[in-house]
């Protein structure tokens, strides 16, 4: 049985909020066709006179996801969409100036809490969250995509990372704040909750540390 709401993506990641690829799903997969019309999309529509009686103007459509422990949750279907929506923070946070909107921008990326180490929002499988923790989700790593993808890099987040690079390009500062206005406050996701715990266990480990600095030589 499950029940379902429309939220806000401010409102989808927030509080104790985590995303975890479960560990039978699959790779990051969209390629920069469709990463491409989705921030034109939502280019397009945050442009648009808002209408002040409409709080949610532009929808990714449904999530699907199921607890796990301590707030996380296992992401069954809405991962391509997530991790492109996190992609475009994260380019829009090493991007603007001003500090409310960066710290905004890191709550929305990182869920930290008093006792434990930061932990990520999304965490996508294990092949792909290496290489998008060191390049995207770092503060300022989006300012350093690797021009040659080191060894072992995901073809397809390597290539919507590039197409981003080339997209934010052309933001001017006012452009990036409407944007980050728009998709924090006026973009919604139809998100599905299972009522029962999920039986497959987060991914919560870090990620492994001969990858990252693998990653890291290779960027240096």
């Amino acid at each position: 049985m499950k029940r379902a709401d429309v939220v806000s993506v401010r409102n989808l990641l927030s509080g104790r909020s985590r995303f975890r690829v479960g560990s039978v799903r699959r790779a990051f997969s969209w390629g920069p066709a469709e990463v491409a019309q989705l921030l034109v999309d939502l280019e397009t529509s945050s442009a648009v006179e808002p209408d002040d009686d409409v709080e949610e103007r532009f929808y990714l459509g449904p999530i699907t996801i199921s607890r796990a422990h301590g707030g996380a949750h296992i992401l069954h279907d809405g991962q391509q969409r997530l991790a492109v929506i996190t992609m475009a923070l994260c380019f829009a946070r090493d991007r603007v100036t001003l500090p409310r909107a960066r710290k905004m921008l890191d709550k929305m990326l990182v869920h930290r809490s008093m006792f434990g180490a930061p932990e990520p929002r999304l965490r996508l499988s294990p092949e792909d969250h290496a290489w998008f923790a060191h390049f995207i989700l770092a503060p300022g790593a989006t300012m350093r995509i690797p021009q040659q993808a080191p060894i072992g890099s995901p073809t397809n987040l390597l290539l919507a990372a590039r197409f981003m690079e080339q997209a934010f390009e052309g933001y001017s500062i006012d452009d990036l704040h409407r944007m980050i206005e728009f998709i924090a406050l006026h973009t919604a996701v139809v998100r599905s909750v299972a009522d029962v715990e999920s039986e497959d266990e987060p991914q919560l480990a870090a990620p492994d540390t001969a990858v990252e600095s693998h990653y890291r030589i290779a960027a240096e």
